[in-house]
C-alpha cells in the first residue's frame, strides 16, 4: 500500500462506512474508453448521468439487473431507453457483442480479478481494517459470487 498505507486502510472504513450508512445511494462504474469492442469515450457516463437524472429516486424494477457475469461489477442492466431510443444490449453486457463473446470476457474478468487481488489483500494485514471490510476482501479473493456480497451488504 506504499508509505501511506495506513492512510489507506482509514480512507477504505471511511468508504465502507459511508457505503453502510447510506444504503439508498446508487453507486455505477461507466466505462470512459470502451465498451467491449466499441470506443465509446465518455459517452456512457453522459448517457448514465442523464437516465440516472431523469429516473430521479425511481429503483429499478425486478427483472431490469441482473448479476453481472463478472461478480466484481456488480449488477448489469438488461435494458435501457432514452427520449425512445433503446441502448443495444450489447452496450449493456459485453460479452454479448459478436466481437466479444464469453470466453474473451471471462480473460478480462480473470485480469480484472487479478488485479483487486493485487491492490487488497495488503489490507488484510492491518487490524485497523473493519472487520466487514476484511469480509468483504476474503471473499473477493475467493472469487465469491453476488449473493455472497449480497449477504453482508444487501441491497434496499
Amino acid at each position: 500500500l506504499g508509505p501511506c498505507h495506513r492512510s489507506a486502510c482509514h480512507q477504505a472504513n471511511l468508504l465502507l462506512d459511508q457505503i453502510r450508512r447510506h444504503p439508498r445511494t446508487r453507486y455505477i462504474l461507466c466505462p470512459n474508453q470502451h465498451i467491449g469492442a466499441w470506443r465509446t469515450d465518455f459517452m456512457p457516463q453522459w448517457l448514465a448521468r442523464e437516465y440516472l437524472a431523469r429516473r430521479g429516486g425511481a429503483r429499478f424494477r425486478p427483472g431490469q439487473l441482473s448479476p453481472a457475469r463478472c461478480p466484481l461489477l456488480g449488477y448489469a442492466l438488461y435494458s435501457m431507453q432514452m427520449e425512445g431510443v433503446t441502448v443495444p444490449h450489447w452496450f449493456l453486457e459485453v460479452n454479448t457483442q459478436p466481437e466479444v463473446g464469453d470466453q474473451a470476457y471471462d480473460k478480462g474478468a480473470a485480469i480484472l480479478q487479478k488485479f483487486f487481488a493485487d491492490q487488497l489483500k495488503p489490507y488484510l494485514d492491518f487490524a485497523e481494517l473493519d472487520p466487514v471490510g476484511k469480509q468483504i476482501i476474503e471473499h473477493c479473493l475467493a472469487g465469491a459470487g453476488m449473493n455472497t456480497y449480497e449477504s453482508i451488504l444487501p441491497m434496499t
